[in-house]
């Protein structure tokens, strides 16, 4: 019986707590939101837009934008590439080197 009691003065705290702390943490979000969209804003005028009007629309910009990327990608790729080869390579001449040291061809 005293474990019951116990459970319902630890779930009343909990509730309470939870009562309590739900203002606190609805306000903490909407600062944190309204933070983040005020810097959003701050940084697409001062970084993005510039760039926009500069390159003449965002047409153009997406279209350097991809190319870009793509460049990037196929470089990764090409090099992933030959350094899988080099490691091929690599392996082939250990086992030559130990397949002549024990003798056997």
């Amino acid at each position: 019986m005293a474990e019951a009691q116990q459970s319902k003065a630890g779930g009343f705290t909990r509730t309470a707590a939870r009562k309590a702390l739900a203002p606190l943490a609805h306000a903490a979000v909407t600062a944190g939101t309204a933070y983040l969209t005020r810097k959003a804003m701050q940084l697409w005028q001062d970084k993005v837009q510039p760039k926009i009007e500069q390159k003449g629309g965002g047409r153009a910009v997406a279209k350097e934008t991809l190319k870009n990327v793509a460049d990037k990608a196929g470089a990764a790729k090409s090099s992933n590439r030959e350094a899988q080869r080099r490691q091929r390579k690599q392996r082939r001449n250990q086992r030559r080197r130990a397949l002549e040291k024990s003798g056997s061809s």
